[in-house]
């Protein structure tokens, strides 16, 4: 068996059809469909047992949410990959070919995303598509590790990974934060590397009922303290010092979280002639030009459009490496 597909569904009657039938449609035939209902209550089970594909193991759960859902079908799951599947969600019929072939071809990626389609129109406010933009954009293992830390650079349910790699760090952990973004961060801890084919190969269903919608360890709060909990082991207990560039709305919530557990920059840097000589949080405000050639860590926070690119194209000018010298959050 090479994969197998984890699909849990809670209530998703309306949806499930669709996206079941599109696992079925895959050009790639060597699979087995794990689907945990997570007690349903709205006949999503009368429709999961329609189907008589044999390659389709339903489980019955009492409701106790997507991790333990998870966890389950990844307990007993046969294949040395595994794909994951939401149940309002559609994959394209190439998605499974093009990501083993991925996978196989280079034996160093943990895992592997796709292009992603998001619908329908109606439905897509302006911050979501420049989200799905910027996904899109992340093809390299260099992309997604150099932006590690703005947003999750794979989208979950695209995602297919090795077996071995996700069951050595325990598979997925509940508690206060999205599960799914605190799962690539300890598979990046541990020396994980990723990629994702440029093609759209999946179609994201927005709606409002959607679980990253509902459910508050997916708040912007949650998402933010798991990121720079990684911040601190990766970068900052590595590095000791670092300058912080940003005194922006942004930059003051990443940085105001950071000093809460100790952690507060030689000085922060900004271009704005009325807050250069000023101080935050105790530290002096520096234009960029006064950053020391020296300087190990910069970390950058600055929510303008366009900025992350002026600030990018500034450090590079001064020979700094991102990803090593220099990251970005968000």
């Amino acid at each position: 068996m090479n994969l197998s597909v984890l699909l849990p569904v809670f209530n998703a009657a309306s949806t499930i059809q669709s996206a079941v039938n599109s696992i079925l449609e895959q050009t790639f035939p060597n699979f087995e469909l794990i689907i945990i209902d997570d007690g349903s209550k709205d006949g999503t089970s009368e429709i999961l047992h329609t189907f008589a594909d044999s390659r389709i193991n339903i489980i019955r759960q009492e409701h106790t949410g997507i991790v333990a859902a998870l966890n389950h079908g990844l307990s007993i799951a046969r294949g040395k990959f595994i794909a994951r599947m939401d149940a309002d969600d559609i994959s394209l019929p190439q998605r499974f070919e093009k990501q083993v072939k991925l996978l196989e071809t280079d034996v160093q990626l943990t895992a592997v995303g796709c292009g992603v389609d998001i619908f329908p129109p109606e439905n897509i406010a302006g911050g979501m598509r420049y989200y799905v933009d910027w996904l899109n954009s992340m093809h390299t293992p260099e992309d997604i590790r150099k932006n590690m830390f703005v947003e999750m650079p794979l989208l979950h349910p695209t995602l297919m990974l090795r077996v071995n790699r996700i069951r050595v760090i325990g598979g997925y952990r509940c508690g206060d934060f999205p599960e799914d973004y605190d799962l690539l961060l300890r598979l990046f801890a541990a020396g994980g590397k990723f990629a994702s084919t440029p093609d759209i190969l999946f179609r994201w269903r927005e709606h409002d009922d959607k679980l990253s919608r509902q459910a508050p360890t997916y708040r912007p709060e949650a998402f933010r303290e798991l990121k720079l909990q990684f911040v601190r082991k990766l970068l900052l207990e590595k590095n000791g010092k670092f300058l912080f560039w940003g005194v922006g709305r942004d930059g003051k919530l990443h940085a105001r979280s950071l000093s809460r557990y100790g952690w507060l920059p030689e000085a922060f840097i900004d271009i704005s002639p009325k807050k250069i000589g000023q101080k935050y949080l105790d530290r002096l405000i520096i234009e960029p030009d006064a950053i020391p050639d020296t300087t190990k860590l910069i970390l950058c926070c600055v929510g303008t459009k366009g900025a992350r690119q002026q600030i990018r194209d500034y450090l590079l000018s001064r020979r700094f490496s991102e990803g090593e010298q220099f990251w970005f959050l968000a």
